[in-house]
């Protein structure tokens, strides 16, 4: 008897230890699922911030990713397919020509922009704009057609923009895998 009692406390440890691995996974890391073409997986997010979707569907993603710090800026997540680049599988594989009028077509809403190149950890190249004003900047790329787009903002405590601000959206797209469906 004492060893049916001891098997099943230790069967409820395991079980209770194993749910709490499972809720510590879950809290970890999430998935957004993109057209039934690629996932995006991606690490907790930094410095307090929750994804809010507001709009999935076969065509969009549009999301909010906010800090609940009124000193951290706001980024907004859009991810769209466009036929355009729908045989592009990253935004390394354009010509300099093609990423000129990307830069083109951002400058057509502001004038004076300062644009870069970054990269994630997994070699994907990634397109920083920012505003002259500070008070805007997009990190731009491209997977499988879509295009991959955060729009920064300050927060409502924040006059402007910081390059760590940038930096930490960059290192959030780092973190990010794109896993294709199969």
């Amino acid at each position: 008897m004492k060893r049916i009692i001891a098997l099943v406390i230790a069967l409820a440890m395991l079980l209770a230890c194993t749910a709490a691995m499972a809720e510590e996974e879950t809290k970890s890391m999430g998935i957004l699922r993109v057209n039934k073409a690629f996932n995006i997986t991606y690490s907790p997010l930094p410095d307090d911030y929750k994804l809010h979707i507001n709009t999935q569907n076969d065509m969009v993603i549009i999301a909010d990713i906010f800090s609940t710090q009124p000193t951290m800026p706001r980024m907004y997540l859009n991810i769209a397919f466009n036929d355009e680049w729908g045989e592009v599988e990253r935004l390394n594989d354009i010509p300099e020509e093609e990423l000129q009028v990307i830069r083109d077509d951002f400058s057509e809403e502001y004038a004076g922009l300062e644009f870069g190149i970054a990269e994630t950890a997994y070699g994907t190249k990634l397109l920083t704009v920012k505003a002259p004003s500070g008070v805007d900047a997009y990190v731009y790329t491209i997977y499988k057609g879509h295009e991959i787009e955060i729009h920064i903002v300050p927060g409502a405590e924040q006059e402007k923009l910081t390059d760590a601000d940038i930096d930490r959206v960059v290192a959030f797209l780092s973190d990010m895998q794109f896993v294709p469906v199969e």
